[in-house]
């Protein structure tokens, strides 16, 4: 038991020094669920072996899919009984166990993630029968939703096997939870502002030429701030009415043919950066296809994605977030030749 206690002290002293840390990639939380006690008894024996457990969380995101995480967990009073040399010994005391492993996490969806871990438990089964401690493998399979910016949720079940000391004969256990977790200087990023570069001072222009006629240059912007549907949530094809307003745009490049179009698509900071990113070209790709379906060339149009790092509001808020969920569609200024 006092290896426990320490380790878990340990475990928690870290956390004033992580928290002093700008976005330090530190969590703690705490869970609750069933705990399940398997071949703790030997048959025809009535044993306890189904009681509720809690524990707490604490860990440290290096990135977007690993972490390094540990809990301490109490995991039931249970009754035991186990043949020694013929002769059937009995025990009932609280079982606790302190884990400590690598998190390994996929983002399916920008906010939410499976994960698995697997590491070591160090147990300890306090009994009238005397204090038994020893060390077993634990695995562990979730899924990890982001609520708020700070709060986590997650449902979590935890394996630990093969529990072997003496009244304790290969025993394991199984832990379902729900938990909460709490991310410490978490904050959505935002780019850092570019650097002011002063103005280069421009030579005297030469006399300028006799001016052609000119198109206006002309952009639209498809928000979802505005009131037009643009995307549905994490989708990346284009809405009926989003297609329709593009048309402006659409009959500019029909006209004429010197005309061409950037399209740039845009996302909010919610989310790992590199998912973004690959959401931004899809959605992007998605305007640039009503070009494509009503006859303009493909070398007429530029298409890209800047993901989270151009944004236009702040992505502190719902409304701010809304408004760098976007895609932007620039026609540059032409001059063209009239023919008599």
């Amino acid at each position: 038991m006092k290896k426990i206690v320490t380790s878990l002290g340990l475990l928690i002293a870290v956390a004033p020094t992580a928290y002093a840390q700008q976005d330090s990639g530190l969590y703690m939380g705490g869970r609750i669920g069933p705990s399940f006690l398997e071949d703790s008894c030997v048959t025809d024996t009535d044993c306890g072996d189904s009681e509720l457990g809690a524990g707490i969380i604490t860990g440290y995101d290096f990135n977007d899919w690993f972490a390094l995480e540990g809990t301490y967990d109490y995991l039931g009073r249970f009754d035991t009984a186990f043949d020694q040399s013929g002769t059937t010994v009995g025990a009932s005391g609280d079982l606790t166990a302190l884990t400590l492993a690598p998190k390994f996490s996929y983002h399916f969806k920008p906010d939410t993630a499976l994960y698995g871990k697997l590491g070591g438990a160090m147990w300890d089964f306090n009994s009238n029968a005397g204090d038994r401690d020893d060390v077993s493998l634990m695995g562990a399979l979730g899924v990890d939703h982001q609520a708020t910016e700070k709060l986590n949720v997650r449902l979590e079940y935890q394996h630990i096997n093969d529990m072997d000391d003496g009244y304790f004969s290969s025993v394991d256990n199984n832990l379902v939870t729900v938990g909460m977790t709490y991310h410490f200087g978490r904050t959505n990023h935002e780019p850092m502002p570019e650097p002011m570069v002063e103005e280069p001072v421009m030579e005297e222009p030469e006399p300028a030429p006799e001016p052609q006629p000119v198109v206006e240059p002309q952009s639209i912007v498809l928000s979802e701030a505005g009131e037009t549907e643009m995307f549905g949530f994490d989708k990346a094809t284009l809405s009926d009415q989003a297609a329709a307003s593009l048309q402006p745009l659409v009959d500019r490049l029909l006209r004429h043919e010197q005309a061409t179009a950037t399209i740039v698509g845009h996302t909010d900071s919610k989310g790992p950066a590199a998912y973004n990113q690959k959401l931004s070209v899809e959605r992007a790709q998605a305007v640039a296809d009503v070009f494509l379906d009503a006859g303009i060339d493909a070398s007429r149009l530029t298409v890209e994605g800047k993901g989270e790092a151009d944004p236009i509001a702040s992505n502190n808020t719902p409304e701010g977030r809304a408004q760098n969920r976007r895609v932007e569609v620039t026609s540059p200024e032409i001059v063209y030749v009239e023919v008599n």
